[in-house]
Formats: C-alpha cells, sequence, structure tokens
C-alpha cells in the first residue's frame, strides 16, 4: 500500500472543506495528472481489495453447486431426473430477482458498509444450513434465500465504482472486482477436491464443502465492518482535503455524487430509456454463457468420460480463462477509444466458435470439445462490458441504482433462461443445449452494434445544438437527460 510519502498533502486544497461542500463540489481545487495518479493508487488499495474478495466469496458460495453436484449432492436430494439440477440453479436467479431491487434501494438510502456487512453475514447463515437440506424442496428453498440476500452485492458494487472511479476508470476497475469469479474458480476446485475424499463420518462430501464456504464468509463478513470503503465524502484514512480531492476527481463525470434523496421521477426517466433496456438484453443473452460454463462445466466433462475428480480439476482452465477474459475486456474498454460496444459484439464471435465446435464434433473428437468449450468462456468479456455500461452511461444517483438493479435483474435472466437449455434428456453431449447459446450469442452481436449507433447519433446531436461539454453541473445530482455536457460512451 502506498506511503505516506505519496498521499496528496495538505495545501492542494484553497481553503478548508465542510462536509456540505464536499457534496456540492464548491471546493478550490488544484489536481494535476501526478496528484490524481498517486491518488488514484491510493483509491485503488483502498477499495478493490474489499470489492475484490467480496465477490470472490460470493461466487465461490454461488458456484458451489456445480462442484457438489458431482460429489453426491445431486444423488443425495434427488436431483438427477429432468430439469431437477438446472432448477436447483436457476431458483437462485429467482430469489436474486426478487431481491435486486429492494437491496438496492437500501445501498443508496442507507451506509453501503453496512449494508455489504449485513448482506455477507446473512448468506453465510444460508450456506452454513446448506448442508442441513433433506431434499429437492429443501434445497430450492436455500437456493432461493440465497439469491435474495446476494442480490445486492453486484448493483451495491456498481454505485460504489461510480462514486470513486472517473468513467475511463470505471470499466476496468469493474472488471478487476469481476475477474474474481475467475479467481474463485482457481481456488475453489483444490479446495473442493480435497474435501471430496473425506471418507466416513456422518456427513457427505458435498455437505464439508458447504460447511467450509460458510464459515469462512462468516468471518469475512465481521471484517468488513471495518474494511468496507465508505463514500468518498466521508471516506476513512483520507483528510478533508483529500476527500474534496477525491470529489474533483470524479467532477467530469457529469454524473453527480451521491445523494440520499430518492427521486421518482429518475426512475420514470430510467424505465422509459431505450438504453436501459438495450444493455438489459445483451446483459440477458450474454449471461446465458454462465449457465454452460458455471453451472454445467463438472457434469459436461463427465460426460465426456472424465471421472469426478479429473472433471473437477477440469475447471481451473476455466478460472484462468475468466481473468484473462474479463481483465483483457476492461483494459481494452479503457485504453481503445469508443470501443465498448465492439467489444461486446467482438467477444461473441469465440463464443459462437465454441457453440459451434462442441456441437458438430463427434464424442471422439475430445480434445476440440474440450477447446470449444473453453471458448465459452469469452461470454464474460461481453457481460462485464454490461457492468461498466451501467455506472458510466448513465448519471442521476437514483437512476443510477435503477441501472444497476436493472442490469443484474437482466443478468438473473440470462442466469435462468442459459440453465433450462440443459435439460438432462440432452446429456452426455448437450447439443442442442450449445445451439441455444449459440443463437443468444449472435442475437447479443447485433444488439450491441444496434445500441452503439443510437447512442453515437445522440451525442452528434448534443455536440450540434449545445457544443463542447463542461463539468460545471459534474458533482449536481442530474440525471444523463438533464445534463446536456453528459456524453454517452460508445
Amino acid at each position: 500500500m502506498p506511503g505516506d510519502s505519496e498521499k496528496p498533502h495538505a495545501g492542494m486544497v484553497s481553503e478548508k472543506a465542510s462536509s456540505a461542500e464536499l457534496e456540492n463540489g464548491v471546493v478550490g481545487v488544484v489536481l494535476d495528472a501526478e496528484i490524481n495518479k498517486k491518488l488514484l493508487r491510493r483509491i485503488d488499495w483502498r477499495v478493490m481489495p474489499v470489492l475484490c474478495f467480496t465477490y470472490a466469496l460470493q461466487f465461490y458460495d454461488k458456484a458451489l453447486l456445480s462442484q457438489a453436484a458431482i460429489f453426491g449432492l445431486r444423488k443425495d436430494l434427488g436431483m438427477e431426473d429432468g430439469l431437477k439440477y438446472s432448477w436447483a440453479s436457476l431458483i437462485f436467479y429467482f430469489g436474486y430477482i426478487a431481491g435486486t431491487y429492494p437491496v438496492s434501494l437500501l445501498g443508496q438510502k442507507y451506509s453501503t458498509r453496512i449494508v455489504i456487512t449485513v448482506i455477507c453475514l446473512l448468506w453465510s447463515v444460508v450456506v452454513l444450513t446448506t448442508p442441513a437440506c433433506r431434499d429437492y424442496k429443501d434445497f430450492l428453498v436455500n437456493r432461493f434465500f440465497l439469491g435474495l440476500v446476494e442480490a445486492g452485492v453486484s448493483p451495491i458494487f456498481m454505485l460504489v465504482v461510480g462514486l470513486w472511479y472517473t468513467h475511463e476508470e470505471q470499466i476496468s476497475r469493474s472488471s478487476w472486482w469481476y475477474s474474481f469469479s475467475g479467481g474463485s474458480l482457481l481456488v475453489s476446485p483444490l479446495i473442493n477436491y480435497g474435501m471430496g475424499h473425506i471418507q466416513g463420518g456422518s456427513m457427505q462430501p458435498w455437505q464439508y464443502m458447504y460447511f467450509i464456504a460458510g464459515g469462512v464468509t462468516t468471518l469475512w463478513g465481521v471484517a468488513l465492518w471495518w474494511l468496507f470503503p465508505d463514500t468518498p465524502q466521508k471516506a476513512k484514512g483520507f483528510s478533508e482535503e483529500e476527500r474534496a480531492l477525491l470529489m474533483e476527481r470524479v467532477r467530469g463525470n457529469n454524473a453527480g455524487a451521491e445523494n440520499k434523496t430518492f427521486k421518482w421521477y429518475q426512475v420514470v426517466e430510467a424505465l422509459a430509456d431505450y438504453q436501459m433496456w438495450g444493455i438489459c438484453i445483451l446483459s440477458i443473452v450474454s449471461c446465458t454463457g454462465s449457465g454452460a460454463v458455471t453451472v454445467f462445466a463438472p457434469i459436461v466433462f463427465n460426460g465426456m468420460g472424465f471421472t469426478v475428480f479429473e472433471s473437477l480439476l477440469l475447471n481451473l482452465p476455466i478460472g484462468a480463462l475468466a481473468f484473462i477474459c474479463i481483465l483483457g475486456s476492461g483494459y481494452l474498454g479503457r485504453f481503445v477509444p469508443n470501443s465498448r460496444f465492439h467489444i461486446i459484439s467482438g467477444s461473441c464471435l469465440p463464443v459462437i466458435l465454441g457453440c459451434a465446435l462442441v456441437w458438430q464434433l463427434p464424442s471422439s473428437s475430445t480434445a476440440g470439445r474440450i477447446v470449444g468449450y473453453y471458448l465459452i468462456n469469452f461470454f464474460s468479456a461481453s457481460w462485464v462490458q454490461c457492468i461498466g455500461l451501467g455506472t458510466s452511461n448513465v448519471a442521476g444517483h437514483t437512476k443510477k441504482a435503477v441501472y444497476a438493479a436493472a442490469t443484474f435483474m437482466a443478468y438473473s435472466v440470462g442466469n435462468i433462461i442459459g440453465p433450462l437449455m440443459f435439460d438432462a434428456s440432452y446429456a452426455p453431449r448437450y447439443d442442442k443445449s450449445f445451439t441455444g447459446v449459440m443463437i443468444c450469442f449472435v442475437v447479443c452481436c447485433f444488439c450491441a452494434e444496434i445500441l452503439r449507433f443510437f447512442l453515437a447519433r445522440e451525442n452528434k446531436r448534443r455536440e450540434a445544438q449545445y457544443g463542447p461539454p463542461d463539468d460545471a453541473h459534474g458533482l449536481e445530482d442530474l440525471t444523463d437527460k438533464e445534463n446536456k455536457s453528459f456524453r454517452y460512451h460508445l
């Protein structure tokens, strides 16, 4: 972590900043490139490790189902027929949909630090009670409540990134914390490989897996009370002068600062905004790939003839590819101008190729089918761009909250559709399933370019009508429709 020598020093702000002034941005601030670089480094150390590890734990708890499935969970709870296992996965996302808006609004009304801490502790309780499930119905209820509780994590993370980072930084930082879904998949198979070898005792290996995950989550939930970053206006470890610099950094976003006042007109504006629905469509179709990779990977590998332990270890490259795809997408989105929608459409092509290989190659071509399956991981490069667009392409704090919640409700719908494509009757090849995923990504490819066309046209209209943008209203709680200096990122 940067030392004191790297801290922006007192005297960079021409006057002492009160909390009211910080909220309104009424402070004389000198912020040059060197100061900004040092401040960004401190922000990264303060915000990113907490978001990354929290998301890794959330994904670990959520994705544990696919690894526990090959160690007796499906047999013990009666989920080996039809779509029962698919429903055990997708019921999580019905809970996610039910909880997304209420928990996201709590994140706007109350301190994100408090809301995230409570969420983490509650989902640890749900995970710890999973081994007590005795049949399919018990497990469905447990998974629903896990989705309900975890629903607020990602939307709140989107709000946090939007408050701390500039538009140019938001895609890459969103990719940082989201990439830890891959980090989770690099670690969890190794842990559960060991758990799978436990023999004897009163519990099955899959039950030990859930106890370990729940215990670690409980400890982290307690730590979040002190570790989770608050808003820039109230940031711990920063002086009042430095907080003013934090606010000045994001003034140019023209997206407003944190505002605890809920504004219904911003909700209505968001629901009437074609961009939000376009991002929702992209989120739905891109997240169908998650169902194929996250939920069914060990089962698909097992169907190719590998043992349960080999199937588990074949998940490790999926974790590595998640890191590469997500971080690569975030890097390109930041450093290649106006490329975000092109990245979405471009990352659909490897997924389409991968689905075609798994679908068309004969069962004897095991290596080729595995390569095709790994190519489906490029879905995450599309999805992380949707996350970033949900924070950087909208202004107004309430409207941002609506966008964030809508994006993750769409994510839930995609994760519901994906597993439904994998009926047990299609096993072991699941040809029809991969055909369906391929069609979804063809739709994603075209929709990304269509939405980009309309937003580019709106930017040109604003330039012609209002001239070049300025940041005079950058920290006011105005929506992107109200602030004529707002420009959409392409």
